[in-house]
């Protein structure tokens, strides 16, 4: 699989997330978080200053997702990105 142009393939990462308190986040109280945590698997050509393995956290809004070989995937453009770890 390889990403074509300015695109990125990413598999999102779920966070345990605990509040102050210590309790544990989950994702239906966590949806209000427009920026999520993935880990990149395939860069297009255009994308500069990623790679295979790099940890992101991106936009939600601009992603679309897709299932490949029975994996759900995210497609996103690499403006997209907002947070290379």
């Amino acid at each position: 699989m390889k990403a074509i142009g300015s695109h990125v393939i990413v598999r999102k990462v779920k966070e345990e997330v605990k509040s102050k308190s210590g309790l544990i986040v989950t994702d239906a109280h966590d949806s209000k978080i427009r920026y999520k945590l993935a880990e990149v698997l395939s860069v297009g050509d255009d994308v500069k200053d990623l790679k295979e393995g790099d940890q992101i956290y991106y936009d939600s809004a601009a992603e679309s997702e897709i299932r490949i070989r029975g994996e759900k995937l995210s497609v996103i453009p690499d403006r997209g990105i907002v947070v290379r770890l």
